[in-house]
């Protein structure tokens, strides 16, 4: 399921990039492919359940001291390459990143016997297809501002450690869900590339489960905010 899915983003990238066509007259702009890396921060991965009153069997303060399971999640990085194509005065864009982040789960649980901590990391390799609306042509014609909304599939590398005893967990490999985001190039330099930043927002389905963070749960999912400098080639 995980590979049909792959090859299905894959061969739909390719098709939307390469055959996509418009009725105006078609220019050499319009033909080219758009290159680009780029690098930066993130928070988040992992989107664990915060509401302790779903969980049997548990004891949610004011009735305890401290939460029966907390998530912290530090500052983490990605890097990635993306193509653009424009299509009728919009873009298409697609691209593999790689993200990477730190977690750590604690476990206070003495009515479940549950008491440790549990550390993730966090290895994930993004597959984003966004449309591309660009934005304020006529003020900034060069600037290439985009917001971008579209579909991000999720390959899911988690390594652990921990102490105490813990509740048994598993992890899904694939997850995917919706993607929202921002681009633009302020900075264009006399070889024709371009120097910019990017921040995109991601929602999806649930990476990690046990038994504070269920299926059957709302809250647990995939989620992320991730920011930085992007270079598009000429």
């Amino acid at each position: 399921m995980k590979l049909t899915a792959i090859t299905f983003f894959l061969g739909l990238s390719i098709i939307i990039i390469n055959s996509c066509s418009s009725p105006r007259k078609t220019t050499v702009t319009d033909m080219k492919l758009k290159f680009s890396l780029q690098g930066g921060a993130n928070i988040g991965g992992i989107t664990e359940n915060t509401d302790m009153t779903v969980v049997p069997n548990v004891k949610v303060p004011p009735e305890v001291a401290v939460d029966a399971f907390t998530g912290a999640t530090r500052i983490g990085f990605n890097a990635g390459m993306h193509i653009n194509k424009v299509l009728k005065g919009n873009q298409i864009e697609a691209g593999i990143d790689y993200m990477y982040n730190h977690q750590t789960f604690t476990y206070t649980d003495a009515e479940n016997t549950f008491i440790g901590v549990r550390e993730l990391n966090v290895s994930q390799v993004l597959f984003p297809l966004t449309y591309n609306f660009v934005l304020l042509r006529n003020p900034f014609p060069h600037a290439d501002i985009q917001l971008k909304a579209g579909y991000l599939g999720q390959l899911n590398f988690i390594s652990t450690s921990e102490t105490g005893v813990l509740p048994e967990y598993s992890i899904n490999p694939w997850s995917n869900g919706v993607t929202l985001g921002i681009s633009a190039f302020p900075f264009q330099f006399n070889t024709g590339s371009k120097l910019g930043f990017y921040f995109d927002m991601h929602r999806g389905s649930q990476i990690y489960e046990d038994y504070y963070n269920q299926s059957s749960f709302k809250m647990p999912g995939s989620s992320f905010m991730k920011f930085g400098v992007k270079y598009q080639f000429k």
